[in-house]
This record gives structure tokens, C-alpha cells and sequence, in this order.
């Protein structure tokens, strides 16, 4: 009777136990119960206030250029020529005063396209930020092996300097030269461009994401408001205005000789009154693409377009038309 006794008892204090033992919510294992008294822990220290979301793009991606008048196209504003048609014209356009960025001209103004070599314009933003005139860019295979447009002599393990690249990447619109810099700004051109979409989205540019640092991604997409914005941006940088407007320029690639680029923009190959930049694009998903920057007297208009047949031939007529509303004084 006593050891049966001492068994019940036994079994009893084991239950107990079991009892008292819990699976942890994660199934990591197990944990004992906690007990019913237990001193208290020292009050955590409070979280920091989290850093806003612009502040965090701010600080990867640098300063932003300083727009000297407006930063964007008013939309809201009616156009002051309405009555504008082209003729087998571009899939989407705008015309804009640079000053204040009031709409000359909008043709589906916030439809989004492809925009070809047009994507340059953001690498040529985050390049003058990045590299002084004279700093040496290290070239590597990544800017060997990009097809399409191409600057000669840029071979991998070469150092060239940052402002031929410049002048390749907006003249004659070289990839190679592209991918040199975004490399070189960023450690590879998959960051380089992650920083391009950062950059557009602080400039509250809706419409628009990178793919590639050059264009030949049918994925680079924008709309021509959000084109005309970069645009500002990129004409408040002296040394993207002193490029662009270039007919040609003659470099030092390293290759041992020197090298003449050549402006992909026909309206300063033809010495087009008050032609001053900015940058053409060119794909088959995209088609002709251009941003026109033309001058008349003290003010400047911007005429993008998206999608054009024969964007030069477009590009003219409506900076004649913008002169026949008094928009503008007339070309000679």
C-alpha cells in the first residue's frame, strides 16, 4: 500500500510539471512559464524619429540642381496655341517657357512612352554631380559590351576623363560612354540606376522609371511633362548647357589620337536660329524623340517630343508657331 501510495504521488508532481511547461509561439522550442513575480526591466529608450522618405533619397542620391526659374510645366494652364496641329505629328509633345513654364503647346502631355536616348539627360544630371570637369574615369567591360550608339576608343582599363564622357554621352549620344559613367558613379550600372529612379521620384516625376543609364531599354518610360521637368533641371547645369549645344567636339579618348563627335541633334547641324540643345532619342518602340531647347531674344522655349516622325521638322514648326501668338519673337 505504500509504494502504491508513493507512485500516486508520483505521477501527481509530474503532471504538476508538465503542466507548468509551454511550446513557444514560433515552434522554436520550449520555454519554461514565467513566474508570477519577476523584476521589472529598465524602460527602453525611445526609438528615434524615423527619417522621411525624401530625407533618405536626399542623402543617397545628392543635391538636387537648383531650378533657376520654374521646376515644372503648369498643366493646369490653358495652351496659348490651341489651335497647333502637326500633321502625322509626334504620339504625345509639349512646349514650354523655361522661365516660368508656362504651356505653350500640349499634345497628351501625361501619356506615358518609351523615350529612347531622351533617359541620357538623368545620367548627365547625376554625372555633373558626381565627377569634376577633370577627374579620371576608370573604364571597365561593362561599357565594351552595350550595343547600339558608341563612342570609339573606350576600352576597358583605359582612363578617361569625365567630361569627354559628357560630351560623348550628350553629342553623339554614346552608350558606352553612359555605362562609363554610371559604373563609375556608382559601382555598377544596376546601382547607378537605382539611384536615376530615386533621383526621379524627388522631382515628383510621375511618369517616369529608368531601366538602363542610355535608353536602348524599351522599359526607360516617361511622358512629355515629365521630360520637359528634367529638361529644367538639366538647363540650370552649366556644363550640360555648354555640351548640348555643341555641333561637335573634338576629344581625347585615350586611344592615342584624338576623336570628332558629332551632334545627333539636326538643328544645330543646320545652324538652327537660336538652337541651343538638348538631347535626341532614337528606337523602334520609342521612335523619334527630342528635346529642342531654342532661344529667341532673352527667352528660351522647350519643345519635347515623343514619338515623332521627323521630330526636327516638328520641332520648327511649332517654335515658328509660338511666334506668330506673341509667345516669342520670330526667327531670322
Amino acid at each position: 500500500m505504500r509504494l502504491l501510495a508513493l507512485l500516486v504521488a508520483l505521477v501527481g508532481a509530474a503532471a504538476g510539471v508538465l503542466t507548468a511547461t509551454l511550446v513557444s509561439p514560433d515552434g522554436a522550442g520550449e520555454r519554461s512559464a514565467a513566474p508570477a513575480a519577476r523584476t521589472a526591466a529598465p524602460p527602453a529608450r525611445p526609438a528615434p524619429p524615423p527619417l522621411a522618405p525624401a530625407d533618405a533619397l536626399q542623402r543617397e542620391v545628392g543635391p538636387l540642381p537648383e531650378a533657376a526659374g520654374a521646376s515644372s510645366v503648369n498643366l493646369a494652364q490653358p495652351s496659348l496655341m490651341p489651335h497647333l496641329r502637326l500633321k502625322r505629328g509626334p504620339k504625345a509633345g509639349l512646349a514650354f517657357d523655361l522661365a516660368d513654364g508656362s504651356v505653350l503647346w500640349r499634345h497628351r502631355a501625361t501619356v506615358v512612352r518609351p523615350i529612347a536616348s531622351l533617359t541620357k539627360i538623368m545620367t548627365a544630371l547625376l554625372a555633373v554631380e558626381r565627377f569634376a570637369p577633370g577627374d579620371s574615369v576608370r573604364l571597365t567591360q561593362a561599357s565594351d559590351e552595350v550595343g547600339g550608339s558608341r563612342m570609339s576608343g573606350l576600352k576597358a582599363g583605359r582612363r578617361v576623363r569625365a567630361d569627354v564622357l559628357l560630351k560623348g554621352l550628350l553629342i553623339s549620344s554614346s552608350n558606352n560612354a553612359a555605362v562609363a559613367l554610371a559604373v563609375a558613379g556608382a559601382g555598377s550600372e544596376r546601382a547607378w540606376v537605382a539611384l536615376m529612379n530615386r533621383r526621379a521620384q524627388l522631382l515628383g516625376l510621375t511618369c517616369t522609371h529608368f531601366a538602363d543609364s542610355h535608353g536602348l531599354d524599351r522599359r526607360n518610360r516617361s511622358c512629355a511633362a515629365d521630360v520637359a521637368a528634367l529638361a529644367m533641371r538639366a538647363m540650370n547645369e552649366p556644363r550640360i548647357t555648354t555640351i548640348a549645344r555643341k555641333s561637335y567636339a573634338r576629344v581625347w579618348p585615350g586611344s592615342g589620337q584624338k576623336l570628332t563627335l558629332y551632334t545627333t541633334n539636326h538643328l544645330l547641324r543646320d545652324h538652327y536660329p537660336g538652337a541651343i540643345g538638348l538631347k535626341t532619342g532614337y528606337t523602334r518602340p520609342a521612335g523619334f524623340c527630342l528635346v529642342a531647347i531654342v532661344e529667341r531674344g532673352a527667352r528660351r522655349i522647350g519643345i519635347v517630343l515623343l514619338g515623332s516622325r521627323n521630330a526636327f521638322f516638328d520641332a520648327r514648326r511649332v517654335a515658328r508657331e509660338a511666334a506668330r501668338v506673341g509667345a516669342l519673337p520670330a526667327a531670322t
